[in-house]
């Protein structure tokens, strides 16, 4: 997929910002997703780490991010499929259990400065709440 110029610009100009907020972040600007290594998650799943990620979509920033995912391997602690799970896609060429994790439009913001506006790393600090609603 070729990335128009403008998008990789704005994700530039996010990156340190993302970075900042997360230090095991990265942007694959290729692959247009978000990854978070060695993520902790809370009590009530099957593991005590995942690996994360989210999908930039190519109309980003006008269009917002959608779902949270993690590994294809996670669940409830005791086993059970959690509430809102989409099951296992596949993203940047790898499985991942993708969550329902949406922003309402209305509060979806970008602004020409990504500190100004919502941005990547808005997405990411509320998409990671997904994790403490183990149900």
């Amino acid at each position: 997929m070729s990335i128009p110029a403008d998008l990789r610009r704005r994700l530039a100009l996010e990156s340190p910002y993302l970075r900042q907020a997360f230090p095991t972040a990265s942007l694959d600007v290729e692959a247009l997703v978000v990854t978070v290594a060695d993520y902790s998650l809370p009590p009530g799943w099957s593991h005590q780490r995942t690996e994360v990620l989210f999908a930039v979509p190519a109309n980003y920033p006008a269009g917002q991010p959608e779902n949270i995912c993690a590994r294809p391997d996670l669940t409830l602690v005791d086993g059970g499929v959690p509430g809102n799970s989409q099951g296992v896609q596949t993203h940047a060429g790898r499985p991942w259990l993708q969550l329902s994790y949406h922003v309402n439009p209305a509060d979806w913001r970008p602004k020409a400065d990504p500190a100004a506006g919502s941005n990547l790393t808005e997405y990411l600090t509320g998409a990671l709440t997904r994790f403490d609603e183990a149900s």
